[in-house]
């Protein structure tokens, strides 16, 4: 877009003005705002506060990790090989009932 096409944007001046419309008025820009209902805390006083907390507790820590007993493997491959028959089954049960016809 060139310089002297003044387009889209043309009738907008390039810079912001300096000073406020007359629409705003000077009272409602120095309105003071309302005093906080409590002070701020210093950093002395937090100081104080966190001396003044009990020590936390300690945690107790955390329990090993259980190892596998010896007949757990077989124990865990019967239980995913029963898994996939229900899901086989499920899915043959499925397809039968689908074929046949509807009432």
């Amino acid at each position: 877009m060139s310089g002297e096409d003044p387009g889209l944007l043309g009738g907008l001046p390039r810079a912001r003005p300096g000073t406020r419309s007359e629409k705003r008025s000077e009272d409602s820009a120095a309105t003071p705002r309302a005093p906080r209902s409590t002070p701020r805390k210093t950093a002395a006083k937090q100081a104080e506060r966190a001396q003044a907390r009990p020590q936390a507790r300690r945690r107790r820590p955390a329990p090993p990790p259980l190892e596998p007993t010896p007949g757990s493997g077989p124990v865990h491959g019967a239980g995913k090989l029963a898994g996939a028959g229900l899901r086989a089954a499920g899915g043959l049960t499925r397809e039968v009932l689908r074929r046949l016809p509807r009432p």
